[in-house]
């Protein structure tokens, strides 16, 4: 009996070092190792198939024929001699017939054939009589159509190398065309075309299909995105797992097509147990309700009461309720709800900072056995997490072992995952900054494994109104995505202006009433369809009604003052917990100094009650400071000890944002009027403080720093522009004109933030602000326009770690990241933590950097005199130690200091811009 041509090939090899023999996969083993990943991923989470379905429009039954047909395809590229080459022994020793064919091969030829893109071109030329022709009708049209199917769901697979090739790739024959006799060439194209048959036989005719029909298109959407990135990032984590060791190599051909069916059936175990272990699979509790996520007694309020009302349909939801409304248990409770409807698998919660993020994790680490059974792969984005390392043995994947070296999938797996911000994407329960999703859409390597990612989960983004422009260029094509992908988003913030909400509401193919003022108020849009859910008159479910006392006092450069910071530490003194927000690094740096020098003066007060707190920290440091900052000012403080003795805090725009944090008084310099709202609403948060609140502190203060002139210098380079700074200022001196220095909640959210952000010129408004807000327009118009570009780009698809990531995804102040580093005694490269660079294994390196590293204003970069990134991304700050664990560089005119209490800073004689 004559075997089929494709047992000649191998799929996997590697060589043993002491014998230097090579043991290998028959190629189409490691291919139907795959499918069997997929088949039981499929299976084990049918909400996959149901998303999958959706997309194709056809019954479960054909959409699992193609899906499993199209990813055994995957490695088509490696029925071609050079990559058969690259293991010479392995390719002797399985065809020995053909292998001693001449061929006109060179070494360079072999090591830069790269099977994925080749896959896509030698599928074309196979099939190029059914697809090309030259005729000038409608046929024509149609066999164009015809491809295009094809293309959008081979091209899926092909990529899973990291990059989806073009249409193009499939006539690129300078790069891909083979120079081999016509023997060879004739005997690879006959074992594809006999694999193509096999796969017709095993998946496609038992679903009433075969190779004559075509694929469901899979389309693209108006921000370029497309449902294939669903199927592009399944097939690349199934070939993940399918490379793994948990299969062994089989080099025995069968010998008819029912043994091929049992070994393959034998398969679908060792893959489900792949699965299992890898922690992919979800086993959800039934939802119940929302008061299960609450803490003991507590009754559900506010927007907490209409969870229940909430559709269980996929789409997209905005939560507008007031800071400390419980917000977070409402969006948990209804992915809850769409898990336990079938519609999503897992959950990943995005949120502005690392800082915001990490305070996340323990509220999540409560919900999370109430939302799953058995063990839950809880992951935070760098820091504490719950996560089964059998996924993946990094040290052991970093470390090619195959022929293949890095082009390896195993080994492609170890080196992406071994940034752990990427794990969030692999658990139940995922916490990460919004860079780590948005970053999905973008040219990066392997983007589509994040889109698969969140796609298959609930994406809850917090404090949504805290993007700028350029980010919500991006958030645009992320709601896109979730939308093409059959998936739901549910979006978090006190309240938005209405011209943001319709623009996101036009993802979801919806228009928003502007007529529906009511607050709280949760949008649900759906295929056209948008609904919208209100309180009911029930005063328990209403929001509570209170009023924030305002303080305005105008000082240079929004610098409290010396009678202001006298104030704040007799404050501090009466045993009050005191809070200043600065919108600068910089200046929350240069006031934390003074209040130590004032600190040194005074008898009564300690330096251990003055805090700083920023985002410019190695991580380490900041763990320990938020860790501070919560224990101190957060819900529950430490009993007997926390508020005892005053504090004040010296912070930016980390305490405004998802901090369950409450003060006494709150001072802050001026800033547009929803960051404004969020900041009082750290103000007397929780009752339960109420007795230990100083008698002077019994009702709640903001005292806002204003300007002596309209000019809000580097403020108004922070927030873009200066119209919001000036239109929150004229709305706050109104009110202690007219309302007796208070502003009123929850009725303040929407009239303010309305006033502030709508069309057109307040009368009076200051032609220098017009000025401004229009340079400010052009300036989003761009950054948009910008951000659409990048979506769209053809360039060179750039490795995926952190410093291209937050270059890629910020268009604002941080979006550079740099790694201190010093010389030991000794003479070696250190990082500041103490680590030896040249200790450090390849597979726990990026994540020791990255611990490592720090977020800096880009004009640092620019005018700071930095190093340029080096070929894995990383900006090297090359720094000296000094007495008390100090850190000093000098770099032309500028200095750099860094210590763990006030993080890294940078002064100059010159003017230094954010």
């Amino acid at each position: 009996m004559t075997l089929p041509a494709y047992y000649h090939y191998w799929g996997k090899a590697k060589s043993d070092k002491d014998t230097g023999e090579t043991s290998y996969h028959l190629l189409p083993y490691h291919c139907l190792d795959v499918a069997a990943v997929a088949v039981c991923w499929l299976k084990l989470c049918p909400n996959l198939l149901d998303r999958f379905s959706a997309i194709t429009k056809l019954d479960h039954k054909q959409t699992q024929a193609w899906i499993l047909f199209f990813i055994a395809l995957h490695d088509y590229g490696k029925f071609d001699l050079r990559f058969q080459r690259k293991a010479k022994q392995a390719w002797q020793t399985v065809n020995p017939g053909l292998s001693k064919v001449p061929d006109q091969l060179n070494g360079k030829e072999i090591k830069e054939y790269h099977h994925g893109f080749a896959g896509l071109f030698w599928f074309y030329q196979d099939q190029k009589a059914r697809f090309d022709t030259d005729q000038e009708d409608d046929y024509c049209f149609e066999e164009n159509e015809e491809w295009e199917a094809w293309y959008s769901w081979l091209a899926s697979v092909v990529g899973h190398h990291g990059i989806v090739p073009e249409d193009s790739e499939k006539e690129n024959s300078s790069e891909y065309q083979l120079r081999a006799s016509d023997e060879l060439a004739a005997a690879f194209r006959q074992s594809r075309l006999q694999w193509l048959q096999l796969l017709e036989q095993l998946f496609l005719i038992p679903a009433g299909l075969n190779l004559s029909d075509n694929p469901p298109k899979l389309e693209t959407g108006k921000y370029q995105q497309s449902s294939a990135t669903l199927l592009a990032g399944f097939c690349s984590v199934s070939d993940w797992l399918g490379s793994s060791d948990a299969f062994d190599y089989h080099d025995q051909p069968c010998q008819s097509l029912q043994e091929l069916q049992n070994w393959y059936r034998n398969r679908l175990a060792i893959a489900e147990q792949a699965l299992i272990n890898a922690g992919l699979t979800a086993h959800i509790q039934r939802y119940q309700s929302v008061q299960r996520l609450l803490e003991k007694n507590h009754q559900p309020r506010q927007v907490q009461c209409l969870v229940d009302e909430l559709p269980d349909n996929p789409g997209l939801t905005l939560i507008e309720a007031a800071t400390g409304s419980g917000k977070t248990e409402a969006a948990l409770a209804y992915a809850w709800k769409l898990l336990g409807s079938g519609l999503a698998d897992s959950i990943v919660f995005a949120l502005p900072t690392q800082a915001t993020a990490n305070a996340m994790l323990s509220r999540l680490e409560k919900a999370a056995p109430i939302l799953f059974q058995r063990q839950t792969n809880l992951v935070l984005a760098h820091g504490r997490s719950r996560y089964q390392q059998d996924f993946i043995n990094l040290q052991q994947a970093c470390r090619p072992q195959t022929v293949q070296q890095k082009e390896e999938a195993w080994v492609q797996c170890g080196q992406w995952l071994a940034q752990s911000r990427k794990r969030v994407f692999f658990g139940q329960i995922g916490v990460c900054t919004v860079d780590q999703v948005l970053v999905s859409v973008l040219p990066v390597k392997h983007k589509f494994v994040r889109g698969f990612g969140v796609g298959r989960s609930v994406l809850i983004i917090d404090e949504v109104h805290a993007y700028d422009s350029y980010m919500y260029g991006l958030l645009e094509a992320v709601l896109e995505q979730q939308r093409m992908a059959g998936g739901s988003a549910v979006l978090l913030s006190a309240t938005l202006p209405f011209q943001q909400k319709q623009q996101l509401a036009k993802v979801w193919d919806c228009t928003l009433a502007e007529s529906q003022r009511s607050y709280p108020l949760i949008t649900h849009c759906q295929s056209n369809k948008t609904d919208y859910f209100n309180l009911s008159p029930l005063p328990e479910q209403q929001p509570k009604k209170s009023a924030v006392g305002i303080e305005l006092i105008k000082t240079e450069d929004l610098f409290p003052n010396q009678a202001v910071m006298k104030r704040m530490l007799d404050a501090v003194e009466s045993g009050a917990q005191v809070c200043l927000v600065c919108n600068l690094v910089a200046d929350a740096q240069a006031l934390y100094q003074q209040c130590l020098d004032l600190i040194e003066q005074s008898p009564e007060i300690n330096n251990d009650q003055c805090l700083l707190f920023h985002s410019r920290y190695l991580f380490n440091h900041r763990q320990d400071k938020e860790k501070k900052v919560l224990d101190l000012f957060g819900a529950k403080p430490n009993p007997g000890d926390a508020r005892k003795r005053g504090h004040l805090l010296i912070a930016t725009q980390v305490v405004e944002q998802s901090l369950d944090l409450d003060f006494d008084w709150l001072i802050t310099q001026l800033c547009p009027v929803d960051l404004l709202f969020q900041r009082m609403g750290r103000l007397h948060r929780h009752q339960h403080n109420q007795a230990q609140r100083p008698e002077n502190f019994q009702s709640p203060v903001c005292t806002i720093l204003l300007p002596t002139e309209i000019d809000y210098d580097l403020h108004e380079l922070i927030y873009g522009n200066s119209r919001v700074l000036w239109r929150t200022e004229q709305l706050l001196q109104q009110a202690v004109a007219e309302h007796g220095a208070k502003i009123k909640f929850p009725t303040s959210y929407r009239d303010w933030i309305e006033k502030v952000y709508q069309d057109g010129c307040w009368p009076q408004e200051p032609e220098s602000v017009q000025a401004s807000y229009q340079a400010y327009e052009d300036d989003c118009f761009s950054s948009k326009m910008l951000a659409k570009q990048l979506i769209t780009s053809s360039m060179q698809a750039l490795s995926d770690n952190d410093s291209n990531v937050s270059a890629l995804t910020r268009d604002g102040e941080m979006n550079l990241t740099v790694t201190p580093v010093y010389h030991n005694a000794a003479g070696q490269n250190c990082l500041l933590d103490g680590r030896l660079l040249d200790d450090l294994d390849e597979s726990e390196k990026p994540e020791v950097l990255n611990l490592n590293s720090v977020a800096v204003p880009k004009s640092w970069g620019n005018r700071g005199r930095l190093s340029e990134p080096d070929e894995d991304g990383v900006i090297w700050l090359s720094m000296q130690h000094q007495e008390n664990n100090c850190f000093h560089a000098t770099i032309n005119e500028f200095i750099y200091h860094y210590h763990a209490d006030s993080g890294l800073t940078r002064t100059t004689e010159i003017e230094e811009t954010p």
